[in-house]
């Protein structure tokens, strides 16, 4: 029973639960520089090479479990010790303080009142009607107060007693929830041109739905730059024939049927070019040799004499750049009617065919993290409300009027207050 109570003392620690909160952001900084849930081959390939740090090959990466950190056993641990601090934390500090700040507490002797933030006293003459009078002053000012004769015990803001245990309630609901989500949760990207359907289902309600991708475009800065890529999707369910028309951009995704549809990325899948007046849709890949979002094929072109040709192009309007691959001659071609000779053959470009990236994400533990932020911020504006205590004492005896407080924040607030109800209570 010694050693469960210590153990207990050494995780209710703050240094202690602060070391968690680190190694934790330490853990999750660590999650966003590796790339997570990859297989062990691409692991060995890329840090064997260039360990990261300079200190972390592949298989170390492997063996401590960096590869899938968020559902690794350390952070795991790391998260189920950070509850139980917080949990111990909340029994063995917040509640008796919250529980002593319930009760009231009874000053019926002068000396008290010299100990003190704030008091003042002063002599009076009508004894039997001024602690009434200071009770109905209390009362008006939003202040609950006990009653006991000659004297009152008063007190103000005690809800914010509750702020750090609600807090502590919040983010062991995070805590856990995003433990939860890193178990259930579930990601897919899907690319999607103009008009194309997929059907999804969410495996938490079993609900099934259609998605079409009725339009996707790009918004473009000044320079050419890529500003927002934007996605109109239509929805419908299995169950009715209405369709439902959402719009996914960056940073705004949509949320159905209790999945979440990101707009992540795009690409240029295949165009359409005409040879020779005969119509071929060619499909393109990335050529990251090239640069980032450039797409491409090798063809042969020429009636005779063919020659192989590297088609690219970088944008959803072009140019498709055609290059010589013996001579590295380039040729433009645009979407616009026009006909270009290249090796003796004739070449229009007809379309240009973009298609929307989306990650489709269906993760339970949403309504978890929501309600936890609910909560951690109905507690940080609880934790601000300055929990006070006032006294007053009437010495029958000596004639003289006592009344003191304190605050446990805010005091030069306080101050003001105590110094207008003693004003109040004075000018009786």
């Amino acid at each position: 029973m010694f050693f469960l109570r210590k153990l207990i003392i050494k995780l209710s620690n703050l240094k202690f639960a602060i070391f968690l909160m680190l190694s934790i952001a330490f853990a999750s900084a660590l999650g966003t520089f590796i790339p997570q849930d990859r297989i062990s081959t691409d692991y060995i390939n890329i840090y064997n090479k260039e360990p990261f740090l300079k200190i972390l090959n592949g298989d170390k990466i492997l063996f401590l479990e960096l590869d899938h950190i968020y559902t690794s056993s350390w952070f795991l641990t790391l998260l189920i010790l950070l509850c139980i601090s917080l949990a111990a934390c909340s029994f063995r500090t917040q509640i008796p303080s919250l529980k002593a700040s319930l009760k009231w507490v009874d000053y019926d002797k002068e000396k008290k009142f010299m100990r003190l933030e704030l008091a003042n006293n002063w002599q009076i003459s009508n004894k039997e009607e001024l602690i009434s009078h200071s009770s109905k002053v209390l009362e008006n000012n939003g202040w609950e107060s006990l009653n006991y004769g000659n004297r009152i015990s008063a007190r103000k803001g005690v809800a914010g007693k509750l702020g750090p245990i609600i807090v502590h309630i919040g983010l062991l609901i995070l805590l856990i929830g995003s433990a939860y989500g890193n178990f259930t949760r579930q990601s897919k990207e899907q690319y999607l041109t103009n008009n194309e359907e997929l059907d999804l289902i969410n495996d938490s309600s079993n609900e099934k739905f259609t998605i079409k991708l009725k339009e996707f475009s790009i918004v473009r800065e000044n320079d050419g730059k890529p500003k927002q890529f934007i996605s109109t999707l239509d929805f419908k369910t299995n169950k009715s024939d209405i369709i439902e028309e959402k719009i996914a951009k960056v940073n705004h995704p949509i949320r159905y049927q209790g999945l979440t549809i990101y707009q992540a990325d795009w690409s240029i899948p295949n165009i359409i070019l005409e040879i020779d007046d005969l119509k071929y849709q060619l499909q393109l890949k990335p050529i990251p040799e090239f640069g980032e979002q450039i797409w491409g094929i090798l063809i042969e072109i020429g009636e005779k004499n063919k020659r192989n040709y590297l088609l690219t192009i970088d944008n959803e309007i072009g140019p498709v750049k055609v290059f010589n691959s013996t001579t590295f001659e380039e040729e433009d071609l645009y979407v616009d009617g026009k006909v270009s000779f290249i090796n003796e053959s004739k070449l229009k470009l007809l379309k240009i065919n973009t298609s929307s990236g989306l990650i489709i994400k269906n993760d339970p533990s949403i309504p978890f993290i929501y309600a936890s932020f609910v909560f951690i911020i109905i507690g940080i504006i609880l934790s601000v409300v300055p929990t006070k205590q006032l006294w007053i004492l009437i010495n029958e005896n000596t004639a003289k009027f006592y009344i003191g407080g304190l605050s446990n924040r805010n005091l030069s607030g306080f101050k003001i207050e105590f110094e207008s109800l003693t004003e109040q209570i004075k000018n009786f």
